[in-house]
């Protein structure tokens, strides 16, 4: 391969299947572990395809931003009612793709 070597203790496999599939892969001797999830580019990917652990994970993240808002900004009396939509309309505004 070029001069690319492989890095079998950073590695793992992963195959893509319906149903439980095992799918030894060798590298150099060495069999790599095979797993169920693997999180890529920040998005979890599982074995079966599916994509509602991703989509729970980000829900999740998402709540917690709503609540970490609402303690920070809703529930203080020091803000003013105008600052307080200021701050909603902002987080509102840049993130849109977040709320449809």
């Amino acid at each position: 391969m070029a001069g690319m070597r492989i890095s079998t203790s950073k590695s793992e496999a992963m195959v893509l299947d319906r149903k439980r599939v095992a799918c030894p892969l060798r590298v150099g001797g060495e069999v790599l572990p095979q797993v169920e999830e693997f999180k890529y580019l920040g998005v979890l990917f599982t074995s079966e395809g599916k994509m509602e652990r991703e989509i729970d994970r980000r829900i999740g993240a998402a709540s917690a931003v709503m609540r970490s808002v609402y303690r920070t900004v809703v529930v203080k009396k020091e803000l003013s009612r105008k600052a307080k939509l200021s701050i909603y309309r902002s987080i509102y505004a840049s993130h849109p793709h977040l709320w449809s």
